[in-house]
Parts: C-alpha cells; structure tokens; sequence
C-alpha cells in the first residue's frame, strides 16, 4: 500500500498517477512497466519482459522496436511480414492497410487537440472578443474532411470529450461567419482596413502564425485555417522553422500564434499547465479569472458533483474566453498482425495494455 498526504486537496493527483513513473540514474532508467530494456543500438531498441510486473508475467517474452525514416516504410516493412506491429498508421496509407486480411487496426481518439495558441500580448489578440470571433470563422468541419479525411473530430476548447464529466449539452464555437465579424466590429477592427502598408490588401487584423517544418498535417491544417479567416478578413501568415527555431521562438514568447498539438487527454490538469494564469508553461500570457475559478473548483472538488459543476464550469469558460483557435482532436491507428490477440477496451490505445497480448490461440497470462 502506498499512502500519500497532500497540504491541500488536489483531484488532479489521481489524473496525474496515469502517468509513468521513472528514476534515472547515471547507468539506467528505472520505470515501473511490464517491459525493461535489454539492449540498445543506432536503430533499435530490444526490450525483455519483467518476470515481477504486479499484473503478471506478459506473455510476450521480447519485443524489439526498430526506428523506419517514414511511415510508408514502416508499412512496406510490416506487408513483407518484417514487424508486426505499426506504432502509427499514416493517413496515406490507412485505407490500404484496413484491406489488408493479415493485420488488424485500432484506431482511437488521440488525447491531443490542434489549435492555434495566441500571445494575447500581441495585437488585438488581448481581446476575448477578437479571440472568438476567430474561433466562429473556423469550418472545423471542411478542416476534419479535408485534411483529416474524416479521422478526427472538431474541438471547440481544451476539455477531453471522453472524460467522465464532461458535459456535451455545452454549446460548441459553430461555423459562423456572421457572428465572427460582428464581434471584431465591436472589438473596432471594422472590415476592409488596411494595416501594415500599403502593399498589402485591406485586411481587419493581421498576424504571424508559426508551425515546424516537416509536418505536412500540421500545414494542411494552417492552410485550411488561413483560408477560413481571410473570409472574415484577418490576414494570418503562416511562417515554417525547423523544429530548434519553432521551439526556441516559443520559449522566449517571440510570436503571435503557433499552430501546435496541446495534450488535453484523460484530465483538465494537462490544459491546465498551458493556460493557468500562473502556470509557468503558460506562454501566451493568457488571463482569465472564470477559467482559473473552474480549475480551481476542479482541483479542490470534495465530491462528484463538486467535480461535475466545476468541469462545466470549464467547459464553459474556456469556450468563453477563448485561449486558443481550437481545430480538432485527431485519430490515430495502430496495425497489429493478425498472429496476435490483442487484449484492449475498444477504443483505447492498444498500447497500454501490451502486457496482456498473446499469440492467437494462446491461453490467457497468469496473474501472480
């Protein structure tokens, strides 16, 4: 038994145990899985199951995890019968591989949402009213077609749909070029204004959205994006760094938007580290008292129905404030061959629950 004591209540610990524990040490890591590390070389990585796991041995005695340069080749691989096991199905590749009778796929609900997060130091973006105004313009839907190829699902703020308080009948940002334009009238950015000389066309409000390189998704998504807000005449630029630049120019908060993956899976306490008023992850200089109080009555919940108010109350809050353009929570499948019984809840990501697959045919592992 393990007894921890808090000075305060905190309902993000239990949200927080989810996560792997580990020590590392000067020779080795320690962690606490069915699986430890055997060896490792340039390209691989063999590991051996651990014959004192408390949910028993795995029935999977070793499994090697090997590194392919792109997802294509990892699929090749797995066709000639190389791997058996694709750790992400690419998006050109799923329909192929689902025809596919030797392997089997799981796709579920990745627990990260795409938006645009936005400096609300910069600009006109301090204003909540700018800040909805471009979530209304956004057609998530035409976006989830169009590059997700219908794999993903929109996202109107940072809560995890799957989460068990969260409330759907909470109204969602709809697709309204309308309303998006009336609210930046009233936010004094009236249409057709020319700003930033005079070679550049009329445009309500302009800023720079940064992306990495290398991420064809990730510049689908801002195209897409782009697209939707010129039609309520704000003029977002997309600009592309490598990864080092991208990080750095975030860090030191020299930006106006970046188009990024934020964790929001299983609990409010992911979101929570980005746009916190004090959270020292929170890069945006983002400030809201109502989104504070609602995480505040998450943490501090005595109850479920303490708890139930309180993600409402976020839910609701955040959708009002506005911390970010939210696009989408995205979809992504894993490929097993068929040689394997996957033990999994469907729906989840078969990963975790690795140490309960067997060969098909296999009795069940013995628990200790």
């Amino acid at each position: 038994m393990v007894l921890i004591r808090l000075r305060n209540r905190s309902t993000f610990l239990l949200d927080d145990l989810n996560l792997a524990i580990s020590k590392r040490t000067t020779a080795q890591v320690f962690g606490t899985g069915p699986y430890v590390v055997d060896s490792t070389s340039a390209d691989e990585v063999v590991m051996k199951s651990f014959p004192k796991y408390y949910g028993g041995t795995p029935a999977i005695e070793r499994i090697r995890l090997k590194v392919y340069p792109t997802v294509r080749t990892a699929w090749a691989a797995m066709m000639r019968g190389e791997i058996d096991f694709l750790y992400e199905v690419g998006e050109d590749t799923r329909e192929f591989i689902q025809g596919e009778s030797s392997v089997a796929v799981f796709p579920f609900l990745r627990g990260y949402v795409y938006a645009i997060g936005l400096n609300t130091k910069r600009n006109a973006l301090h204003d909540d009213r700018v800040r909805r105004a471009l979530n209304y313009a956004i057609d998530r839907a035409a976006i989830v077609d169009q590059a997700f190829k219908g794999h993903a699902i929109p996202a109107s703020g940072p809560a995890w749909p799957e989460h068990w308080a969260y409330d759907p009948t909470v109204p969602a940002y709809s697709y309204d070029t309308g309303k998006a334009s009336a609210l930046l009238d009233s936010a004094g950015l009236p249409a057709a204004r020319s700003i930033g000389g005079s070679d550049l066309p009329p445009a309500r409000l302009r800023f720079e959205c940064l992306l990495p390189e290398g991420f064809a998704l990730w510049e689908h998504i801002g195209l897409l994006v782009q697209r939707s807000l010129s039609e309520i005449g704000v003029d977002m630029s997309l600009t592309t760094l490598p990864v080092t630049r991208f990080n750095g120019r975030i860090g030191s908060g020299d930006f106006d938007a970046i188009l990024s993956e934020f964790i929001v899976g299983n609990s409010p306490s992911r979101p929570f580290t980005f746009w916190y008023s004090t959270s020292k992850q929170n890069v945006f200089g983002f400030k809201d008292p109502n989104l504070d109080r609602a995480w505040d009555g998450i943490r501090w919940a005595a109850n479920q129905t303490e708890y139930r108010n309180a993600f409402r109350e976020f839910q609701m809050a955040s959708t009002d404030s506005a911390p970010a353009i939210f696009i989408a929570l995205g979809e992504t499948t894993r490929a097993v061959s068929k040689r394997f019984q996957v033990i999994a809840p469907a729906g989840s990501d078969i990963l975790h629950t690795i140490a309960d697959w067997r060969l098909a045919g296999d009795s069940p592992r013995i628990t200790n």
